[in-house]
């Protein structure tokens, strides 16, 4: 997922250490992906040391990420944990240094052509969009797959990263095939003790989670939510930060130190049933209303609209 970035950091070498009969380079040519099981070429030793990353990462015998299952319907993605395809617009609140931190995510309509290893995954995109202090942080195009047995990959993101409303760069930006091999977001069937890297490029971004808890129960807008996980995501910096993920609404709440991020609407999820409420309706006409006659200097049917504008929200 699309992260914030704490400062420059330099992309090491695109060559990865291969299992047995996988070439070494994401460049190299192979099988596509879609047929057979692919094995994922992982970060040497010497590697994670060019990059600083001398952290805990865990033992390979945990690891459930270093095989990439076929992807035959990638772009159906229904895990209930990071349910993609079933989540058009998501909203998390909370605080980022003391200061309000917000983010959006939207699924788009169009889908993008992943090539990997002489094959092609097509992945949804989901559009991440985050607020700091009230004003524009980040935005990244967020691209994700399933797997025939159910896991979620990750296959890059496109990143802007903004100052003062302008894009600043684009640091963070990678692709499976361009700077690493897909990136596991969420296993088919997660268990005590499973661990995965959600994002695998070491120097420029570098996830690790481990899962602590499964079939947790929660507190939901409307209820209690059973079935949730607790991971513990080690960063490349080694610090670690706990994040829930919710059957339903996928990425749910993270907290680490005083930096909060909580889900505040999903939807279908905490949508109302039914026709949209007539206030609704009302606000938006309203809004349309006050534009015109604000423009026609006509500030008595202004003020009018606004009283009604404001009523409506009040019910």
């Amino acid at each position: 997922m699309a992260v914030r970035l704490k400062g420059p950091l330099t992309l090491i070498g695109i060559c990865m250490a291969a299992a047995p009969g996988v070439a070494a380079c994401n460049g190299d040519e192979g099988s596509a992906p879609s047929s057979d099981s692919t094995s994922i070429p992982q970060p040497t030793s010497a590697q994670l040391a060019a990059a600083n990353l001398d952290i805990p990462v865990a033992p390979l015998r945990d690891r459930v990420d270093l095989t990439a299952p076929p992807f035959s319907n990638p772009t159906k993605v229904t895990n209930p944990l990071l349910p993609i395809s079933n989540l058009p617009s998501a909203i998390l609140s909370g605080t980022v240094d003391d200061k309000d931190f917000k983010t959006e995510t939207t699924l788009l309509p169009d889908t993008r052509i992943i090539k990997w290893r002489g094959g092609q995954i097509e992945a949804v995109v989901s559009q991440y969009l985050a607020y700091l202090d009230g004003r524009i942080e980040e935005v990244a195009l967020d691209h994700y797959a399933q797997a025939d047995d159910g896991s979620v990959w990750y296959l890059g993101e496109d990143v802007f990263n903004y100052k003062d409303g302008l894009i600043a760069d684009t640091e963070g930006t990678w692709f499976a095939g361009r700077e690493v091999p897909p990136a596991m977001i969420m296993p088919a069937h997660p268990k005590v003790g499973n661990v995965y890297r959600s994002e695998n490029v070491p120097g420029l971004v570098f996830e690790e989670v481990r899962i602590k808890t499964v079939d947790k129960t929660i507190d939901g807008p409307h209820g209690p939510i059973r079935g949730a996980i607790v991971g513990s995501e080690l960063h490349q910096d080694g610090t670690r930060e706990d994040k829930v993920f919710a059957p339903g609404y996928g990425e749910f709440y993270t907290a680490s130190g005083g930096d909060v991020e909580a889900m505040t609407l999903a939807v279908p999820p905490d949508s109302l049933q039914g026709p949209v409420p007539p206030e609704l309706k009302a606000l938006s006409a309203g809004a349309d209303h006050v534009f015109d006659e604000a423009g026609s200097g006509d500030w008595k049917a202004a003020s009018a609209s606004l009283g009604a504008m404001t009523a409506a929200w009040e019910r």
